[in-house]
């Protein structure tokens, strides 16, 4: 993936920022205090509300007043003073780096971000406004993050190895995350654990085998001990994934439509179960899907690498968070 690239994706938060809407004017009394401390640098309370303004609009606009609001304000301001230290620890290797970002870079990320947005400028400063964030400080936002961007291209590009395998689990990791949304039909056969427990796990063994070629519900009919769902073929009356137990649930999302499982023990029965029908995917095909999902792994090895890194940094600072 090229610089460019990384760095237009690396201003999608920004980007967001503009969306957001003031509900009304927000006052407080400020008690300045120390929140955190980067070697000799202090991170000032009245920083961290200032950084925090538009989001805290956001808060105000959609959540209620009270405790869950109080909640909200709080997560953000914990994650919030993180994100700065991570920026003071990225700003000090960037000076020994000799890494800057200049007014021009910043000009040409401000208009990227308007035109991705299908804005003029002029309109995406006004919404960062509205938001509560003056334009100098809009164009600071974009600047650390052109500055993080930079970084991680110096410090870490080419060492960002993207394999088949991790295109392939990524694939099968958004194949997962869509079925759980999606309408199903599931039979099961159980077999309760009883008696000779090696015979009935034989007899389960032959049944799982002969669900790849035999009528399923006519297998149910004929070995389920489940009164409920025997004279139905063994069909179990859920058409979600997560109304179904948390056994079957996990072992129905790997299923294939029309794939019979191997024996499960759920409780104190063998169970074999069966996905009938499953609703149509909306995914592209994985070949389809292949260079977005690249783009996408590549970003997450990147976002993981980065993280490390600056979790060295942080052992060879001296990094206290007050708050």
């Amino acid at each position: 993936m090229t610089r460019s690239r990384f760095v237009a994706r690396s201003l999608s938060a920004a980007a967001l920022l503009c969306g957001l809407v003031v509900a009304g004017p927000l006052s407080a009394t400020v008690v300045e205090r120390v929140v955190a401390v980067v070697g000799e640098r202090a991170i000032l309370l009245s920083d961290l509300r200032k950084r925090a303004t538009p989001y805290l609009a956001q808060i105000h606009a959609t959540v209620p007043t009270g405790a869950q609001r109080n909640a909200a304000i709080s997560q953000l301001y914990k994650s919030l003073v993180e994100r700065m230290v991570d920026e003071e620890l990225e700003q000090r290797a960037a000076q020994q780096a000799k890494v800057v970002i200049t007014e021009r870079e910043v000009e040409e990320a401000l208009g990227r971000v308007a035109a991705q947005n299908g804005i003029s400028v002029e309109r995406l400063l006004a919404e960062a406004y509205r938001s509560g964030m003056e334009p100098g400080q809009y164009r600071d936002e974009l600047r650390r993050q052109l500055l993080q961007a930079k970084l991680i291209n110096v410090r870490l590009q080419g060492r960002i190895r993207v394999t088949e395998d991790d295109l392939k689990s990524s694939y099968r990791k958004l194949v997962l995350e869509e079925r759980e949304r999606l309408n199903l039909k599931v039979a099961w056969v159980v077999l309760p654990i009883k008696g000779n427990a090696k015979q009935q796990r034989e007899l389960a063994e032959r049944v799982a085998a002969a669900a790849r070629t035999t009528d399923f519900a006519e297998l149910a009919r004929r070995y389920s001990e489940d009164p409920s769902t025997k004279q139905q073929g063994g069909v179990i009356p859920a058409t979600m994934p997560d109304q179904l137990p948390p056994e079957l649930h996990r072992a129905v999302s790997a299923l294939e439509a029309g794939e019979p499982s191997s024996v499960l023990t759920i409780g104190s029965a063998y169970v074999v179960i069966k996905v009938l029908e499953r609703q149509d995917s909306q995914l592209p095909p994985y070949a389809d899907a292949r260079q977005e999902l690249s783009e996408r792994v590549y970003i997450e090895k990147m976002n993981q690498a980065r993280r490390t890194w600056l979790d060295n940094l942080r052992r060879q600072h001296h990094v206290e968070v007050r708050l």
